[in-house]
């Protein structure tokens, strides 16, 4: 397949960086099907892009799914409402591993961040590959880990920032009265590539359905240590115009809260897996 870029690994984990990108006629169909293979085989994709519009960041955005509308953040407006906006002056922060809204039934599939405004210092995002993580387990690990499902839930970032006074109660209460819940299978397999990824945070999973509260905790403890080994970790010092496109699937992230009382302001946009036609 035919491309004007090159992709260089970032790391044996995680990571690539796609380099010589040239956008001045647009996303063709074999960009966006380069991009999509490298970002199945590497996980999370690096372009730097400091030239890209809303429309093409809308564009890039559609190949690979539904764009969410988002409940929550504000969004670049009429048009580009799938197009949100994270602002640390607005109190924005997800500084936690996660998956993207797995307390939803079908979360985002693929999560696409631009970085707009950047502080001096500070404010760097790290990614995991789970499927990395999920295959450095012990043959022992993997068979009792197959076939569980855990619960994912919104209401645990809410409570640790109503403790650390980052929501008001108000709001508060709003999230938990939305019940966003769900069951997820702990273990998926990569509808592309076939690989196997843990599909658990230590922000949004509580327990393990069906086992005993101590042996869940336990579990769920040493699964996220193992995670969060460096040798699985990416960490991305921002540049404005970089825009990083990483996996949702098999890839949890954090972006770091060490740049306050600077501004940093990213636009996002999650794309949610398209239903199958039907006849």
């Amino acid at each position: 397949m035919s491309t004007n870029f090159t992709v260089r690994p970032l790391g044996p984990a995680i990571g690539a960086e796609i380099l010589n990108l040239d956008l001045r006629a647009g996303f063709s169909p074999e960009i966006l099907q380069s991009l999509e293979a490298a970002l199945v085989q590497h996980e999370a994709i690096l372009m730097h892009v400091p030239d890209l519009t809303p429309e093409q960041h809308l564009v890039l955005a559609q190949y690979f799914g539904d764009p969410e509308v988002h409940t929550f953040y504000p969004n670049l407006g009429k048009g580009f409402e799938e197009i949100t906006i994270i602002d640390s002056k607005l109190g924005d922060r997800a500084d936690m591993w996660h998956h993207d809204e797995t307390f939803l039934p079908s979360p985002p599939i693929v999560t696409m961040t631009q970085a707009k405004i950047l502080p001096p210092t500070g404010g760097d995002t790290c990614w995991i590959s789970m499927t990395t993580a999920y295959d450095a387990l012990s043959p022992r690990m993997k068979d009792y880990v197959n076939g569980l499902s855990a619960w994912h839930d919104m209401n645990c970032p809410m409570t640790a920032a109503l403790r650390h006074n980052a929501v008001t109660h108000e709001r508060y209460l709003q999230v938990v009265n939305m019940a966003k819940r769900h069951l997820h299978p702990m273990v998926l397999t990569h509808p592309i590539s076939g690989r196997k990824a843990l599909y658990i945070s230590p922000t949004y999973t509580t327990h393990i359905e069906g086992i005993d509260p101590a042996e869940s905790n336990a579990i769920l403890a040493y699964l996220h240590a193992h995670c969060q080994h460096v040798k699985f970790v990416h960490r991305h010092r921002w540049q404005v115009g970089d825009m990083m496109i990483w996996d949702n699937r098999s890839v949890i992230h954090h972006a770091i809260l060490d740049y306050q009382p600077h501004q940093r302001r990213m636009h996002r946009a999650s794309v949610f897996a398209r239903a199958p036609h039907t006849a």
